[in-house]
């Protein structure tokens, strides 16, 4: 009769510690967490929910928010918490949350923040394509959001399909007394973002061609034809400008450039000088 009760206990006791062991769904243990994100999970009973950060007061979570998948399991569905917490308050590296029921502690968790250089970041603009994600079938954008002080998804499209930073078009360098266009092209090679510069010397005729993998909005491209081994870091700034670094230019006889020398390009409409 004792093994019975205590059997039952036991299996009581289990099955209380599931209904509660992922009760707070996020932040999950060890989670890195960045940006204007939330705080929430769902608790069966509860008059209050509060959460304390590392070792700050403990904030009060808005409780009862409609949760359709917790209702085989409470009885009911009104069992949700949910708030807004903006991740960029809190330094680089591990951080505690715990969570309060009625004033018990319920949950304790460890979870990781990679912040930026302020809580919140204002006027910046960036875009980057994550190839074969979710799958070997797909692409996405990621696109910088200001409210969310983080990148979210802004598209998804098959493979090799997505757009590209906006390189395309004709450039010349800033304040150059040279007559030396650049043409500029983002394209797809094998379902790698490729990028293709053209740089023609129009006094000359002289064409060099350098090419090299896309990464967001930046490539290192080299020299494809010509016996001169020289290599640029391009990386687009806006949609106006770009910069251009010399990564190596060699043998230096043949270069009147050297590595490091940071040229800035502009786009052009035309070809006229």
């Amino acid at each position: 009769m004792f093994y019975g009760r205590s059997l039952i206990f036991l299996l009581l006791f289990a099955a209380t510690q599931s209904i509660h062991a992922d009760a707070l769904e996020n932040p999950k243990p060890d989670d890195p967490m960045s940006g204007i994100g939330t705080i929430y999970g769902w608790q069966c009973e509860a008059q209050s929910i509060e959460y304390q950060i590392d070792d700050g007061n403990r904030i009060p979570i808005p409780y009862g928010a409609r949760r359709p998948d917790t209702q085989k399991t409470c009885g009911d569905a009104d069992n949700g918490y949910v708030t807004q917490f903006n991740f960029g308050q809190l330094k680089n590296g591990e951080h505690r949350i715990r969570v309060y029921v009625d004033g018990v502690k319920e949950h304790d968790r460890i979870f990781r923040v990679a912040r930026m250089e302020k809580p919140y970041m204002r006027g910046l603009q960036g875009e980057a394509v994550v190839t074969e994600f979710p799958d070997a079938d797909h692409d996405i954008t990621l696109t910088w959001s200001e409210s969310a002080q983080n990148f979210q998804i802004t598209a998804i499209g098959p493979s090799g399909s997505h757009p590209l930073p906006a390189f395309n078009g004709l450039w010349r360098v800033e304040n150059s007394a040279g007559n030396v266009l650049f043409q500029v092209f983002a394209g797809y090679r094998d379902l790698d973002p490729w990028l293709t510069l053209s740089m023609l010397d129009m006094d000359s005729n002289d064409l060099q061609i350098y090419s090299g993998l896309l990464e967001g909005r930046s490539a290192i491209i080299d020299d494809e034809f010509a016996p001169v081994d020289a290599a640029f870091e391009m990386e687009l700034l806006n949609a106006d400008e770009m910069r251009m670094t010399v990564v190596h230019c060699k043998p230096a006889a043949s270069c009147n450039i050297r590595a490091g020398d940071v040229f800035t390009l502009l786009r052009r409409e035309d070809v006229t000088p």
